[in-house]
C-alpha cells in the first residue's frame, strides 16, 4: 500500500484540530497525508515537550497528561500552520513574504 491510500483510510477517524474546530481555513484545506503526518508530529510534541515541561515545573500525574494534550495540540495546529505556509510560499514566493513581513511589522498589504 502507498502512503496516499494508508492516509486516506486513516484521516478520517483522526480528531480535528484546533484550529478546523474555530474554522481557520489553513486547518479545513488539507490533504489526508498532511493531516496524518501532522497529527504525528503534534502528538510526538505533547508527548515529549508536555512530559518536559512537567518535570521541569515538578507538576503531578495530572498535570502532566494536561500538558500533554495540551503542548499536542498546540503542536498539530503549529503543522497545519507551516503546512499553509509552505503551501503559499509555492504558490507565490514573493507575495507570501511580502505578506509575512506585512503581518509582523502590523502594516496593511497595499
Amino acid at each position: 500500500m502507498k502512503l496516499e491510500e494508508i492516509s486516506a483510510a486513516v484521516a478520517p477517524y483522526l480528531p480535528p484540530a484546533v484550529g478546523a474546530l474555530m474554522n481557520l481555513p489553513y486547518a479545513r484545506s488539507q490533504t489526508p497525508v498532511q493531516r496524518v503526518v501532522s497529527w504525528a508530529v503534534g502528538t510526538a510534541v505533547g508527548l515529549y515537550v508536555g512530559g518536559a515541561v512537567a518535570e521541569w515545573l515538578a507538576l503531578g500525574p495530572r498535570a502532566t497528561i494536561a500538558a500533554g494534550f495540551l503542548f499536542g495540540a498546540a503542536g498539530y495546529d503549529l503543522m497545519l500552520g507551516l503546512t499553509a505556509a509552505a503551501r503559499g510560499f509555492g504558490a507565490d514566493p514573493m507575495g507570501s513574504v511580502r505578506g509575512w513581513l506585512s503581518a509582523w511589522l502590523n502594516r496593511s498589504q497595499s
